[in-house]
């Protein structure tokens, strides 16, 4: 007998990576289509404009040949080859955003030049101690209290030991107490103190920025200095100072006036006013010199004091009072006066 004939397969051989279209790296390979058995090709189309160079992603050519060669998936015989151009394009995409975050840095620069909520200036005298332990001024014969906030108060006593009688230049911050039906109380925050004057405001002259406008405790008008947006407060009330000021103006600037009858929109702009102002202790104001810049009704961000802060004991007690059961009212009885009236008839 003859012996059987035998029947052989030929299996396909993969086709070699370096025989295909290798993509490019200025080139998009159309991945979205079905890659056929048949002859392996890839579409390839011409990048837009925008698109990265060589020369930024040439350090990447050997991760594509590697990553090419062990992208080979036996599927039936099929071959499927990846692409990687889209790992290209996104190192080149996070460079980019690298970028653009570096320049982000440098917004914080240009907010040093937007104006903001400013009140200081510069006095002379030498300090002296009343009976209670306070400090104060004499200026113009009239007495300013004057207190330091912090760690500057043990420096002060040691400095006021040292030289009780030394006359010395402060850089302060002006506040004012206003009560009602009274006039308004001046005193002073010190910041600093030296021998010699080293700031550039003369005894005597403050820089205020603020607003421009009337408060209901004064009569005259007022430069508000509220606290600015990037400002702490441990109380969390972020107080505004209210400075009197006397300033007349030729331009159309003018002090702001609330009234509750008019409506919101149609009450008039409200100022900002930067500029330098002389203390006159004979009015217990600060007289208007000279401008800084010129007024804008672009008013700076600020915090909005608070009124009332509710502590958590205020807060429970509340709760208690509201928890407590109302009290009922229990009738009289009443008496008959008809009952009265029998008893009394024979």
């Amino acid at each position: 007998m003859s012996p059987l004939p035998q029947i052989r397969t030929l299996k396909k051989k993969p086709t070699d990576p370096s025989e295909t279209n290798k993509p490019s790296v200025d080139t998009e390979v159309d991945t979205s289509e079905t890659i056929e058995p048949a002859p392996t090709k890839t579409k390839t189309k011409q990048t837009l404009a925008g698109a990265p160079s060589t020369t930024s992603t040439a350090t990447t050519t050997e991760q594509l040949k590697e990553e090419t060669a062990n992208s080979k998936n036996d599927l039936n015989g099929q071959t499927a080859i990846t692409t990687v151009t889209e790992y290209a394009v996104g190192t080149t995409e996070s460079q980019s955003d690298t970028r653009t975050d570096d320049q982000s840095t440098d917004e914080p620069e240009t907010d040093i030049d937007k104006p903001i909520f400013q009140a200081i200036g510069t006095m002379q005298g030498k300090a002296q101690k009343d009976d209670e332990g306070n400090f104060f001024l004499r200026l113009g014969g009239k007495r300013y209290n004057i207190f330091f906030a912090g760690y500057r108060y043990q420096a002060w006593l040691k400095q006021a030991e040292a030289h009780p009688e030394q006359t010395l230049f402060f850089r302060v911050y002006p506040k004012c107490l206003m009560i009602p039906r009274k006039p308004p109380r001046i005193y002073f925050q010190v910041a600093a103190w030296e021998a010699e004057n080293p700031w550039e405001e003369q005894p005597g002259q403050f820089r205020l920025k603020g607003i421009w406008q009337f408060v209901p405790q004064v009569r005259t008008p007022v430069i508000s200095i509220y606290r600015n947006h990037n400002a702490s407060d441990p109380k969390g009330k972020f107080k505004a100072t209210h400075i009197p000021v006397l300033m007349r103006r030729d331009d159309e600037s003018a002090p702001f006036r609330f009234n509750p009858k008019i409506a919101k929109e149609d009450l008039p702009p409200r100022w900002f006013v930067q500029g330098k102002f002389k203390f006159i202790p004979s009015r217990d104001s600060f007289g208007f010199s000279e401008d800084l810049e010129p007024p804008t009704k672009k008013i700076p961000y600020y915090k909005k004091p608070i009124k009332d802060v509710q502590s958590k004991d205020s807060v429970k007690g509340a709760q208690n009072k509201s928890d407590k059961p109302s009290r009922k009212k229990v009738e009289k009885p009443q008496k008959k006066a008809l009952e009265k009236t029998t008893e009394l008839s024979p």
